[in-house]
Order: C-alpha cells, then sequence, then structure tokens
C-alpha cells in the first residue's frame, strides 16, 4: 500500500519539475532574447551619441536637371 502512495508522489513530483521547467525555461529564453535587443538598441544609440556636436557629413547629392542638359549637349 505505501509503495503506491511514494509512487504517486514521485510521479506528481516529476511531472510538476517538468511543467515548471519549461516554464522556467521559456522565462530564460524570452529574457536572453530581450538582453540581446538591449544590447543592439546601446550599440546604436552609442553610435548617435557620438555623433553630436560633430559636423554632418555632406551627401552626395544627384546631379540637376540642367547639368545633365548640358553634359548631353
Amino acid at each position: 500500500m505505501w509503495i503506491w502512495i511514494w509512487v504517486a508522489i514521485i510521479v506528481v513530483s516529476l511531472a510538476v519539475q517538468f511543467v515548471l521547467g519549461r516554464r522556467i525555461w521559456r522565462a530564460v529564453r524570452e529574457l536572453m532574447a530581450e538582453i540581446d535587443n538591449l544590447g543592439s538598441t546601446t550599440a546604436i544609440l552609442g553610435l548617435e551619441l557620438s555623433n553630436v556636436g560633430t559636423r554632418p557629413v555632406p551627401a552626395v547629392a544627384p546631379p540637376r536637371h540642367g547639368m545633365k542638359l548640358a553634359a548631353q549637349a
């Protein structure tokens, strides 16, 4: 009789450990993803902050319409 009680306790405890283990593992994976996103955000923010106060880099402007006509003529 006592053996079945012990078996039931072991089975229930293993089931609880399995269910809680899956939940904990899922939470840990989500936490690691959030930490990774925070790292990329920090890197981008650091890049943006390093550009504060510097001169803007002039963009290469495409030729204007009049310049194209002069080049074709």
